[in-house]
């Protein structure tokens, strides 16, 4: 039967340790003389992780080493230690789905955690510091404030984690330098003006801008569509979430962000999460006393729009505005 690679390296500490265990203090030579097949280097290895932890100390010269047991080892669990050397939460060890390249894939960037985009620039950990460790460490000190993280110097991000070398560190600065000059061309480009004419305008950009809304949402949401004199559109601002009545779609709300923009005319936008975009008694009623009040203080609807999964209706359309 084919033993578990894991469980193989447990079993390798888990000797090595039991002999150490017995000695209050020892020399490598006869350690390895203890072990017909287990290699120098990995009971060398076992010696060092012991030592970084706290648990051994070397009083020996260069030549010849002396280790002992620290006061340390009174609180020193074998099963415990040996369990944290093998089973490292690294990325390999996770399942395909959940490691970040893959979920990165499957999701797209924007799904992941500050720490799973970190993960997957630092690309590879270190024995007992893994990648997504690292990332963690990282998210963790810093958070979302990336303009700060920006200004790290190498030094200063290794004494966060072991794992970032010289090229993790290097792929995490060119990572970032890239979305700071994506952001100065975003901020650059003057935004493409879109021009309501007719319905099927006004059908095709609610379609667009509030395909959420039409496949996702589970409550019904209502919106506003702002234009200048031209039909430009200025902007959309949501306005309520939940069941569409007279109480929440009120005049004073529904046009305060159209006096605030200095607005011509706007777009009633809102959805039927039931799949049925024919609008209701109540949405009919709304609409009529919105476009009194729009009238009074010299403003257009230009349409109210109801979006479905499937369908999107225009009271315009159907002669009913």
């Amino acid at each position: 039967m084919k033993i578990d690679p894991d469980v193989k390296r447990f079993l390798r500490y888990q000797s090595v340790i039991d002999v150490l265990y017995t000695k209050n203090s020892f020399h490598k030579p006869e350690i390895y003389k203890a072990f017909q097949t287990e290699k120098p280097q990995f009971i060398g290895r076992v010696i060092k992780e012991l030592m970084r932890d706290g648990y051994l100390i070397n009083s020996g010269t260069k030549t010849r080493s002396h280790y002992s047991w620290t006061t340390k080892k009174e609180e020193f669990n074998p099963g415990r230690w040996i369990d944290r050397q093998v089973f490292t939460p690294t990325i390999k060890r996770s399942p395909s789905a959940d490691r970040p390249r893959e979920r990165l894939l499957r999701l797209g960037a924007s799904e992941l955690k500050v720490s799973e985009l970190l993960a997957i620039l630092i690309r590879s950990g270190l024995q007992g510091e893994s990648a997504i460790q690292a990332g963690e460490k990282l998210a963790t000190l810093f958070g979302n404030d990336l303009s700060k993280f920006s200004l790290q110097a190498r030094g200063e991000l290794k004494q966060v984690s072991r794992a970032i070398g010289e090229t993790a560190y290097c792929q995490i600065m060119a990572g970032l330098e890239l979305g700071k000059r994506l952001a100065s061309q975003r901020i650059a480009e003057p935004l493409p003006l879109y021009k309501i004419r007719n319905t099927s305008d006004a059908l095709a950009y609610c379609r667009e801008h509030f395909m959420r809304l039409a496949t996702e949402a589970k409550q019904e949401e209502f919106h506003v569509v702002l234009l200048d004199e031209k039909h430009h559109v200025i902007k959309s601002e949501q306005i309520t979430v939940g069941l569409l009545d007279k109480s929440l779609a009120h005049p004073r709300e529904v046009f305060k962000p159209a006096v605030k923009e200095s607005a011509s005319a706007l777009i009633l936008v809102h959805n039927h999460p039931s799949g049925d975009p024919t609008p209701s008694q109540d949405d009919k009623n709304i609409t009529k006393e919105l476009k009194r009040a729009a009238e009074t203080l010299g403003l257009r609807i230009l349409d109210h729009i109801i979006l479905s999964k499937d369908r999107a209706f225009s009271m315009v359309e159907e002669k009913m505005l």
